[in-house]
């Protein structure tokens, strides 16, 4: 789960290991999308879906494959909460 968050970075502890995650692609809208990728090459998108006041956000799986492929394909992604992403 995030422990930090500010759409540039993403701070998440794995273990003893902090992994820093660096915005790399961002689409701005009703619904949005903030792609993410580690300095290992791994990475995940943001959806987030604004009704009114409410957002609600979501991730995708967090993978190691083509970045520019996921950002492409990002809204036929399988999106989950930050508990099953991360399992924390």
């Amino acid at each position: 789960m995030p422990e930090i968050q500010d759409y540039h970075y993403q701070f998440h502890k794995r273990g003893d290991h902090l992994v820093i995650f660096f915005i790399i692609n961002r689409e701005s809208g009703t619904t949005s999308y903030y792609q993410y990728m580690s300095i290992d090459g791994y990475w995940y998108i943001m959806k987030e879906v604004r009704n009114g006041a409410q957002v609600a956000s979501t991730y995708s799986a967090v993978v190691n494959t083509s970045a520019s492929t996921g950002w492409t394909s990002r809204a036929t992604l399988t999106y989950n909460t930050p508990d099953e992403v991360w399992g924390e």
